[in-house]
């Protein structure tokens, strides 16, 4: 019979991509064989330095340099680690943790450290930027004439504005970039210069562009119109406004160029979206994976002229409620649709619509009052014998692999939902 240790390398490697960095542990203090086959994974994607925790030791990176491909670093290392060379580096991340301000080796390193980091780094293709002081333009000098894979550049959170004009500058000289795949603005206080990007989407920039996230509240709806429409690539995949209203014109350039496209679309934070909205992407977007809105009615899904064509979706996040005016056993027939979501991996129906998402402008009246659709069961579960848990209990909602409920009160409601998590093949 073939043992787990004679599973090729390159199996184990595969395998470690789906467990996390405990379970990997547990397999690398197992055998000699799974040590060789498990350690790169814990060094592939690298976090030098933790939250209040001491970093990495720079001689112990040095060391491993040959297995890191994704690396964080945050803005409180020193300038020792910017001497590392990473051979495999593809994905740079430059965070910025809470409270970092106030350590002492805070930003020590200077800009033209960074400068010389980036130019040993012509293998990156993905570039996070969270720090604060200002990146001169011989950085984005280096990137434009040495990154030759430049994928997906991405600013976020507080940034000088010298940082900001630095980034603009390098949209200047990569406008040729034909790799560039990913562009995401979500910079504090900072507008998103959505003329800038429709003029070089016009002189056909970056052709190959499929994701784009905006973080300014401030874009007006013809301005974030205006840069859906100028797309290059005319195929959108991933769209995220992170805050802010989505207004009709923005909608309809979606609906219109790429509902046939979209495969991630994040909104859940945005005004204006209406659940009418949120029913007609659902029926929509065939190639739909990750769906994030505010709210969709229980009339407005039981009421649709079809059901929903996302049967690729994994991921949903929505608030679902119902008006005092709806009618017994609706509740039934939404369980019912999202029953048939076969593929769907993480469903979170508990987003709270009066969140402070929505503390800038008025609340639309529709949903000042809401009554919540409760999908939660008042009930406890426990285990039948197939699954050998020793008759273990637990509260809330029960697992695909419970095939029984013993209900409290035996209430209908708490039976359909358990057939509809059981039956659906659904998990929390």
């Amino acid at each position: 019979m073939a043992m787990i240790l004679d599973v090729p390398e390159e199996i184990h490697l595969l395998i470690a991509e789906h467990l996390n960095t405990r379970a990997i542990y547990s397999c690398i203090r197992t055998c000699r064989s799974f040590y060789r086959s498990f350690v790169p994974r814990l060094w592939s994607d690298l976090t030098v330095k933790q939250y209040k925790r001491e970093p990495i030791n720079a001689d112990l990176v040095r060391a491993n340099t040959h297995l890191v491909e994704a690396i964080s670093y945050s803005s409180t290392l020193t300038h020792d680690y910017y001497t590392i060379v990473y051979p495999r580096l593809h994905t740079l991340r430059l965070d910025t943790f809470y409270e970092e301000e106030k350590e002492p080796t805070y930003l020590q390193v200077t800009p033209l450290q960074k400068v010389e980091f980036a130019r040993h780094h012509p293998t990156v293709r993905k570039l996070i930027y969270h720090h604060k002081n200002t990146l001169p333009r011989e950085f984005w000098e280096v990137v434009e004439t040495e990154w030759k894979e430049l994928e997906s550049l991405e600013m976020f959170g507080n940034v000088e504005a010298d940082s900001v004009d630095s980034f603009w500058r390098l949209l200047e000289q990569v406008r040729g970039s034909e790799r560039l795949r990913r562009l995401a603005w979500n910079v504090d206080d900072v507008a998103f210069p959505a003329r800038i990007i429709m003029d070089a989407f016009a002189e056909g920039c970056w052709p190959d562009l499929q994701q784009l996230t905006i973080g300014d509240a401030t874009c007006s709806d013809q301005d974030l119109a205006g840069v859906l429409g100028a797309v290059t690539s005319r195929r959108l995949t991933a769209f995220e406004y992170a805050k802010g209203k989505l207004g009709p014109l923005t909608y309809n350039c979606l609906r219109e160029r790429y509902f046939g496209y979209l495969k991630d679309l994040n909104i859940g934070r945005c005004t204006g979206v209406t659940s009418a909205m949120a029913q007609e992407i659902l029926m929509e977007c065939t190639q739909l994976v990750d769906f994030d809105a505010p709210y969709i009615f229980v009339r407005d899904i039981v009421k649709a002229s079809k059901p929903w064509g996302c049967t690729k979706i994994q991921t949903l996040v929505v608030y679902i409620a119902k008006q005092p005016d709806d009618e017994a056993g609706w509740d039934g027939l939404v369980f019912e649709q999202i029953s048939k979501l076969r593929w769907l991996q993480s469903l979170d129906l508990q987003r709270d619509p009066h969140c402070s998402c929505f503390d800038e402008e008025s609340r639309p009246e529709e949903i000042t009052n809401l009554e919540t659709l409760d999908l939660r069961l008042g009930v406890r579960f426990k285990a039948v014998a197939n699954d050998n848990s020793g008759g273990n209990e637990r509260d809330g909602i029960a697992d695909i692999r419970y095939r029984r409920a013993c209900l409290d009160d035996g209430a209908l409601e708490g039976s359909v939902v358990c057939m509809w998590w059981v039956q659906g093949d659904c998990k929390r």
